[in-house]
């Protein structure tokens, strides 16, 4: 059995295939939803896969395996789409079986599941006639030879000895061994050996990949060189994204700054999106913030961060962000970067162990003390006892919950470390610390106690004796504050059978959890006050919901946020009760019940007047959010002409003129359309920032065009000249300022914008119209 992903995009609509193939015929079954849309597929096999198979998640659908399935099936995938789906059987090639049938078969050796957002790519909404005739179609007479895999060229490929795809394997395997110099060595051999091979430019990029990892800036000149060959030669390969990165970092590395923006900018701009643009914006920011460009960098850092799909780049971006923040003493967004990678790929942290315990010595130097030992502790399981790193990381464990004046725990590291290292390079000072910790430590007869109910507890197991020494256990520990592991106690309170002694058992859990509750909501921890409060069915008083409202907020559970909104929307006093009425004005919108976000509005603007707006940040935003989803244009053009005035500094306002602009324009007003792109224009030129640049130069243009105001948009055509435009938007810029300076007759200006576009590298179909501009007399 075989299963592969196939990814496409039509009409600006992205799309998979997901292919399963088998040598022996399988079916595949559809589930129906009460919707009427597929929710399950399943596919029965007969034969068990040679390894076992974990479950697979993906945008468009997720994989699960089962052995000894539904329906006596010896081993069953299912398929689970997340968007919209369907799936079919492919027959065999006509030169194999000539006749098609006229129903669907309900077994086959190649089943196709397509994912698509709206419309199912390449084939659009089926006909259907309510009459109609089905029979089975015979090609016997219609069969041509089959050629087999063919090249670009459309000449058939035929392996001879498969020598060059041998390699290509030997290539690979050396190369992600580790074997650069190996790598090197047979990449050119193959390259002598096979010129005209498929795996050409395979063999030319791990010979630039296996140099770059050798030594980049040793091999600099020959990098440069084979990767100039491969730019020009392979176009449109795939990985041409990936040569243009290392060449970028090459000519970074060696100081050639303005050769490596050029491939920066290319990088970023062609191949936007994809992972080796994401890494290529982080190795740019590393370039800058070594020039001195610090918040440049932390810019491209941040772009990376939040458009990287793979985890890897995601986390190095993140790592980047942190050690520049440290470096500049910013420990506390430093510590939200590294958090981040720890919660979400601690194994990011710790590939390089040296480095991941300087993190942790800086974080504990800043008091920051927990991430500090979650890392050493982390390191402890990668170390061995007899490397030079072991013995320090195990004793800062120990002093760093010693600096916390967290008592027990520093305790047990001490113990531990003078155990493994009893005459250790810090065994005096661990003996010395241990005893200061013994004088004030109120543990010791707890300790003797606890130990003694843990007797009783195995000794007379499911008896009115251990569940009393468990109630006493638990009350300790209550007293000690070791909330967590009275909730670990939960399953043996649940089995005791003294009713009197369960009941103060379960006082205790929900002691411990309330007040493991107040410790969460002092930190600010959202993930486990929320996962306390389900796991435990903790109703937390009134007081709590403000924080647990932002929790919900902050991880999207939306419906639960619009519940405990809900609830206070009748309180008493009018102060809270306008608040939560914001709260789930805004909480609405982020659901997009924009209906009763409107009602929530109105019901804000009676009870607070013209206070309404200073009283809730949010309102307006929601508000013009609202009409713009509900259609109420007119309410909708006023909001935003008052939001200008406020908001002339805040770039949200771009995506809310962005939004008028559509709406101006589904209702064919062009005047509303030229003063909200002209706002747009202003606000982006002001803050120095241009998400929708130049679309709305361009759209502005054109609007003036049709309205023959051909000044104004010469006057936006030249402001344009400050940004950084490349290739075909370059290009078309151009050529819109040759056209207006030709329509207010200036043609020796026309003629110059013209000439200097057909010169524009990259200018597609731009350029060719300002060839063709200057052709006319």
């Amino acid at each position: 059995m075989t299963i592969d992903l196939k990814r496409g995009i039509e009409k600006n609509s992205d799309y998979v295939v997901l292919h399963i193939r088998d040598k022996t015929p399988f079916s595949c079954s559809t589930r129906i939803s009460k919707t009427g849309e597929p929710e399950r597929y399943e596919c029965c096999f007969q034969n068990l896969p040679e390894s076992r198979l974990v479950p697979v998640k993906s945008d468009f659908f997720n994989l699960l395996f089962f052995e000894k399935g539904k329906r006596n099936c010896p081993f069953e995938v299912h398929i689970v789409p997340k968007k919209r789906s369907l799936i079919y059987p492919l027959p065999p090639p006509i030169y194999i079986k000539p006749v098609v049938e006229a129903s669907k078969p309900k077994y086959s050796r190649h089943w196709a599941a397509v994912g698509y957002e709206k419309t199912p790519p390449y084939l659009g909404k089926k006909r259907h006639f309510v009459d109609r005739l089905s029979f089975p179609l015979d090609f016997s007479d219609y069969a041509i030879p089959s050629v087999g895999a063919v090249d670009i060229n459309g000449q058939p490929v035929f392996m001879k000895d498969n020598k060059d795809v041998e390699r290509f394997i030997a290539v690979k395997q050396a190369f992600e061994s580790h074997k650069y110099a190996k790598a090197y060595d047979l990449a050119s051999e193959a390259l002598r050996q096979y010129p005209n091979s498929i795996f050409a430019s395979d063999f030319l990029r791990y010979k630039i990949k296996a140099l770059a990892k050798m030594d980049m800036k040793e091999h600099a000149d020959e990098i440069i060189k084979l990767g100039r060959i491969f730019i020009k030669r392979y176009t449109s390969d795939e990985y041409l994204p990936e040569v243009l990165l290392i060449m970028a970092r090459v000519y970074s590395a060696t100081g050639f700054v303005s050769d490596a923006s050029y491939f920066f900018d290319r990088l970023i701009n062609e191949h936007k999106g994809s992972r080796y643009a994401n890494l290529g914006l982080i190795y740019l920011g590393d370039q800058l913030y070594i020039n001195g460009k610090a918040k440049e960098a932390i810019k491209r850092y941040l772009e990376a961060y939040y458009r990287a799909k793979e985890i890897d780049v995601a986390s190095l971006a993140a790592y980047k962000l942190a050690i520049r923040y440290m470096d500049r003493g910013k420990i506390k967004e430093a510590t939200k970067y590294l958090r981040k990678i720890w919660e979400k790929n601690p194994k990011f942290i710790l590939k390089n162990i040296e480095d991941a315990h300087h993190i942790a010595k800086q974080l504990a130097s800043h008091g920051i003390y927990n991430l500090a030992i979650d890392i050493n502790k982390e390191l402890l399981k990668h170390l061995r006892k007899i490397d030079s790193m072991y013995e320090d990381v195990l004793f800062e464990i120990a002093e760093w919950y010693d600096d916390q004046k967290h008592v027990k725990d520093a305790i047990d590291w001490y113990e531990r470390y003078l155990d493994e290292f009893p005459f250790g390079s810090h065994s005096d000072k661990a003996k010395e610390n241990l005893d200061a910790l013994f004088a004030v430590s109120q543990d010791m007869n707890a300790t003797e106690a606890l130990k003694k109910y843990e007797r009783l507890i195995h000794e007379y197991v499911g008896s009115d004796i251990a569940d009393k020494a468990l109630v006493a256990k638990l009350k300790i520990l209550l007293a000690q504050k070791r909330y967590n592991e009275i909730l670990a106690a939960k399953g043996a309170v649940e089995a005791m059978k003294s009713p009197d002694a369960k009941e103060s058992a379960l006082d205790a859990i929900k002691e411990a959890a309330a007040a493991l509750l107040r410790r969460y909501m002092q930190n600010g921890d959202c993930k486990n006050g929320i996962a306390l409060v389900e796991d435990f069915d903790i109703k937390p008083p009134p007081k709590d919901d403000t924080f647990l409202f932002k929790c919900y907020l902050e991880y999207a559970q939306y419906d639960k946020a619009h519940n405990i909104a809900t609830k206070h929307l009748l309180d008493n006093d009018m102060k809270s009760r306008t608040e939560w009425l914001c709260r789930d004005l805004h909480v609405l919108t982020l659901m997009k019940n924009y209906r009763e976000a409107s009602k929530a509005a109105q019901d804000l603007r009676t009870l607070l007047k013209d206070k309404a707006e200073k009283k809730c940040p949010t309102l307006l935003w929601d508000e013009v959010k609202a009409y713009d989803a509900l259609g109420m244009y007119a309410k909708e053009m006023v909001l935003i002409h008052k939001m200008a005035d406020l908001f002339k500094r805040d770039i949200r306002m771009a995506e809310v003129l962005r939004m008028g602009y559509n709406a101006a324009k589904k209702h064919g007003d062009a005047m509303q359309q030229l003063w909200l792109l002209q706002k747009l224009i202003s606000l982006q030129n002001r803050l120095g920032a241009h998400p929708y640049s130049p679309w709305a130069e361009f759209e502005a243009i054109r609007v003036l065009k049709e309205r023959k105001e051909y000044d104004r948009a010469l006057k936006i055509a030249l402001s344009m000249k400050k940004l950084p435009l490349k290739g075909e938007q370059k290009a078309r810029w151009l050529y819109e300022q040759g056209v207006l300076f030709n329509l207010l007759n200036k043609k020796d200006a026309s003629k110059k914008s013209f000439k200097e576009c057909s010169k524009v590298k990259n200018s597609g179909a731009w350029g060719k119209l300002c060839v063709q501009a200057l052709s006319v007399p």
